[in-house]
């Protein structure tokens, strides 16, 4: 009786072991090809996207012709509006030599102040920052008053 029982109890381990295996194995086909990148969403994409009554219409609509409207939006003839983006690409150039320059002084700074400099060195050092400061200000100005030309002149066209 307790070799019936042994066995039976056994049984029960084991099914109970392999119930959710079991699940899983036959669940399996849901998730092969309906994840997001799965070689079956490739197929479900062009079975979906090849259809000819589409709800969008895009193959019997789409004109296929150049739109100029938006083909040459970046192109400026006038000579004007051609130099306010000359004007506007160097004043961006001078903003971005003078914020190097203004980290390079505060480097040096930060390093003279760590190796003990004496305090008129460290004076000079915050002349230099104060002087590139005003020059970054200065160019920071000018490239926003470029800026404002720029849209003005594009505004008139």
């Amino acid at each position: 009786m307790t070799n019936k029982k042994s066995i039976f109890i056994r049984g029960l381990l084991v099914g109970a072991l392999l119930l959710p295996a079991a699940s899983a194995l036959a669940d399996n086909t849901k998730y092969e090809g309906d994840h997001r990148w799965g070689n079956n969403h490739d197929d479900k994409w062009r079975d979906h996207h090849d259809r000819k009554d589409d709800h969008h219409g895009r193959r019997e609509k789409h004109d296929y012709r150049r739109d100029v409207r938006h083909d040459n939006r970046g192109h400026h003839n006038k000579p004007e509006i051609r130099q306010d983006f000359k004007d506007v690409h160097n004043a961006r150039n001078e903003v971005k030599s003078d914020r190097k320059e203004l980290r390079g002084d505060y480097q040096e700074l930060r390093k003279d102040r760590r190796n003990g400099a004496s305090g008129d060195e460290i004076r000079g050092d915050l002349k230099e920052i104060n002087k590139d400061r005003t020059e970054l200000q200065h160019d920071q100005g000018t490239l926003q008053s470029a800026r404002g030309e720029l849209k003005t002149d594009l505004r008139k066209r």
